[in-house]
């Protein structure tokens, strides 16, 4: 089964799916397209680790948690918790990390503490998610990552979701996608599959789509975005602004020629232009 490719064909069924909540603007899509091309791909910076294992390993740790940073509010966020925060305590718990028996465990128990100390919201499942890293022997898939990244993505990615199940129980696979587009940025790995990837479909990247007019919401949704009501987890309304995510930017990636990193980093650094809020839901999806 091509994962990549389910995410695709699920988007396509849910976007259009009765009731429609979320719609594109080919027009939209049109005008975002010049100006994405007239200002070029945004450099998303990422610090590169010497050691590739430890930098893959890294990556899957905060890509296992990277998720819900707010709390009852868009605005409101416990001791300021970001996802470059989160990127920040992963860090500081890896450094100077040696491979050694109960090593990854002992630090994975140091960031907990840490998120822990800091308040992030949903810290029962992301200690329960960093938790299963070590009982799944992260280090030895890492291990595997660095050794086979050159001609082996397919099984790599399928590996990932059926050891790791904190990152499938996204029918979207965001988190799972980030990981891959996390080790392009910051080693240039999987170049090919750069180009086919789905983007991470989260809270943030539909916010901008929306600000460019390139997706809009039926008057219903919007009034419930613009007022900080939740949108339950699985609801239509929430699948279908994820799908539409999904949708439009495979579209600006087919017009632009870009990479889906590329796409999406574009987009996501321009997270603080919209004056609108982003849409609430519960989750470790995003």
């Amino acid at each position: 089964m091509n994962l990549i490719e389910s995410v695709f064909e699920i988007s396509e069924t849910l976007l259009y799916t009765e009731p429609m909540n979320v719609f594109l603007n080919e027009a939209g899509l049109d005008k975002l397209v010049k100006e994405m091309e007239k200002e070029g791909p945004t450099p998303f910076n990422i610090p590169r680790v010497k050691d590739a294992a430890t930098g893959v390993l890294i990556e899957l740790v905060a890509s296992s948690i990277n998720y819900c940073y707010w709390y009852g509010n868009s605005s409101v966020r416990p001791n300021q918790a970001h996802s470059g925060m989160m990127y920040s305590l992963v860090e500081e718990a890896f450094k100077d990390y040696k491979p050694q028996f109960l090593e990854f465990s002992h630090r994975i128990n140091t960031l907990i503490d840490t998120l822990s100390l800091n308040r992030f919201p949903l810290l029962e499942e992301r200690s329960r998610h960093l938790l299963e890293l070590v009982s799944k022997d992260a280090p030895v898939f890492a291990n595997d990552v660095v050794a086979n990244y050159k001609d082996d993505f397919e099984r790599l990615f399928q590996d990932l979701v059926t050891r790791f199940h904190g990152f499938s129980s996204d029918t979207f696979l965001k988190r799972a996608s980030l990981f891959f587009i996390q080790l392009h940025r910051k080693y240039g790995w999987f170049g090919k599959e750069m180009k086919s990837i789905h983007v991470p479909a989260d809270y943030q990247v539909p916010k901008i789509l929306k600000h460019y007019n390139a997706v809009y919401y039926k008057s219903e949704l919007d009034e419930k975005i613009k007022t900080g009501q939740l949108i339950p987890k699985h609801s239509l309304e929430e699948c279908q602004i994820r799908a539409a995510t999904v949708v439009a930017s495979k579209m600006l990636q087919e017009e632009t020629g870009w990479t889906v990193p590329n796409i999406d980093g574009w987009l996501w650094l321009r997270r603080k232009l919209p004056s609108h809020p982003f849409h609430l839901t519960i989750t470790t999806d995003y």
